[in-house]
């Protein structure tokens, strides 16, 4: 294992970043850069990748990150640990299986002593969500489901790209078995998809498209689109969820004091953390 990362070939290679216990007699220098760890961590905190070699777990890189990230960040941090975010290999598309799940972080934070960043992770871990398959659903998601009390919409408990089972009539005009919703309620039957084409023009995917509506119209599933214009419009989008939660069930209550202000904090970290992880390439 190399102890430089390279940045470049004109770059001076960064330092290896280690954690070390508590004893006295660590010391960083110019090629590793030390951290002390101040918690008792319980099992599970680190995964063995070689022999004598160990990294942090992702239930702990949740815990340490909260020492650094605001509240949305460190949310989207999670939907992303608990997500299966494509990933471009070669001329390829891969998409990785969740690296960890909200229960195990929750679990794993009741494990560890009572600090402020604990505190936050733990908060956190609470709103996270599985299954996210994009920054642009868990931006969708986080706004919708996140308590109203953290900035978020409050909608009822939903599931992010859980399948539906067609009929016979629904597998026919589908052309498959099933339908994957983006963010859906499929014991009420509603469906929130998110389209951020900038071009609708290409004609298989105008295909499937209309072939997907008809099969859910056939299911009875009500569907509704978010466009990422849609989503920039806090007020529009607003509308659009409050319109979605009372369909499942809960009235949307609107905007109390200082919850707009919440609200936009949450968007603004979120943000943040994706432009900062991803370049804004969402």
């Amino acid at each position: 294992m190399s102890e430089f990362c390279g940045q470049g070939a004109d770059a001076p290679p960064a330092p290896l970043e280690i954690l070390v216990g508590k004893r006295p007699g660590t010391r960083s220098t110019a090629r590793i850069r030390r951290h002390r760890c101040q918690l008792n961590l319980p099992r599970g905190a680190f995964l063995e990748i070689a022999p004598g070699v160990r990294l942090s777990s992702p239930e702990l890189i949740f815990a340490q990150m909260a020492g650094s990230l605001e509240f949305g960040e460190l949310l989207a941090l999670g939907y992303e640990l608990c997500g299966s975010y494509p990933v471009t290999r070669g001329d390829g598309v891969l998409v990785r299986r969740p690296l960890t799940t909200p229960e195990r972080l929750v679990a794993f934070l009741g494990q560890l002593e009572d600090a402020r960043p604990v505190k936050l992770a733990r908060s956190a871990a609470l709103q996270v969500r599985r299954k996210s398959a994009s920054v642009m659903e868990t931006e969708v998601a986080i706004v919708s489901l996140t308590s109203r009390r953290r900035g978020g919409l409050g909608l009822p408990e939903g599931q992010l790209n859980e399948p539906l089972r067609l009929s016979e009539k629904g597998r026919r005009i589908a052309r498959q078995k099933r339908i994957v919703g983006d963010l859906c309620w499929w014991e009420r039957r509603v469906v929130v998809e998110y389209d951020g084409r900038a071009s609708h023009s290409e004609e298989g995917s105008r295909i499937r498209d209309s072939r997907r509506r008809d099969a859910l119209q056939v299911e009875g599933v009500d569907v509704t689109t978010v466009t990422g214009a849609q989503f920039a419009n806090v007020y529009e989008f607003s509308e659009l969820m409050a319109a979605v939660s009372k369909k499942v069930g809960k009235r949307f209550r609107g905007w109390a004091p200082g919850q707009i202000e919440r609200h936009m904090k949450l968007r603004r970290e979120v943000r943040k953390f994706h432009n900062e992880n991803f370049g804004g390439d969402f």
